[in-house]
């Protein structure tokens, strides 16, 4: 069921939350380095972006950063258009076909990037909702639900593992207890995750738990209310997290708050 909520006067940026895949569409300023939680497209609606990863800066319209890769970047003014990836990596695969990889670890776009940017910049000036916002990006900024990736094939132990993380994210289950779960030792299940989605079992929780955060705050919940129901220990846990994975504070996007939609979608099977 989709929980769109009406549009507001003026909004300066959107936040789309689906089960696999979040995109923002907006202002953000600087970004403070930061480690990806999940594979990831940025776009510089209105400019070119520099991105710094370690001692190399590349500026670009649009990069593909993998999940575990550390780089910071400045907007400026400008909009950004920033797309959270299914942790699979179905969509990293998609994408990588029409992409070069840079030595900095970057993936630079090639032609199909104009197209996106049209798409999102439609999005943004329409004010889409959710589950119009979902369909208008299939096939442009992720694959259609029954178009074939090539070279993707999902591994179903590693899948069950995340929708059991996604049953409860306030679970800490052991890598042990997990990989008892699918078959395997909590060694080799922590091996296979990370070679799936690009970021160990822990990780992907803590970025699972900034999701329903968001979620439950579209649905009215306070950011405290929020963040304990999502498994965080407190306030400061939150923080930390929210910064080194979205290289801000979550008191920046209060600020911004009245100026922000956040917008809960499905997704189709």
């Amino acid at each position: 069921m989709t929980a769109d909520q009406a549009p507001m006067e003026s909004p300066s940026a959107t936040l789309y939350l689906w089960p696999q895949r979040t995109l923002y569409l907006g202002f953000i300023g600087p970004l403070s380095a930061l480690t990806q939680g999940a594979h990831t497209l940025l776009f510089g609606l209105d400019g070119a972006i520099p991105f710094t990863v370690g001692d190399d800066t590349v500026t670009t319209r649009c990069a593909l950063l993998p999940a575990g890769l550390t780089f910071s970047a400045q907007a400026g003014e400008g909009r950004i258009a920033c797309c959270f990836l299914d942790p699979l990596g179905r969509d990293l695969l998609f994408h990588q076909s029409r992409m070069e990889r840079h030595p900095s670890g970057l993936f630079l776009p090639g032609d199909f990037a104009q197209e996106q940017q049209q798409v999102l910049e439609r999005l943004f000036q329409e004010q889409a909702l959710a589950d119009e916002a979902y369909a208008a990006l299939q096939g442009i900024l992720f694959p259609a639900a029954d178009e074939v990736v090539p070279g993707f094939e999902a591994d179903e132990r590693v899948r069950q593992v995340i929708e059991r993380i996604r049953q409860d994210p306030t679970d800490n289950l052991s890598n042990d207890a997990l990989g008892d779960m699918v078959g395997l030792s909590g060694d080799r299940l922590q091996r296979l995750f990370k070679d799936a989605t690009g970021i160990p079992i822990r990780r992907y929780r803590l970025w699972h738990r900034l999701f329903v955060t968001s979620t439950m705050m579209a649905m009215g919940s306070s950011l405290t209310d929020a963040a304990l129901a999502a498994g965080f220990s407190d306030s400061s846990h939150l923080t930390n997290v929210f910064r080194n994975m979205l290289g801000m504070s979550p008191s920046m996007v209060l600020r911004r708050s009245r100026q922000i939609r956040i917008l809960v979608g499905s997704e189709p099977c």
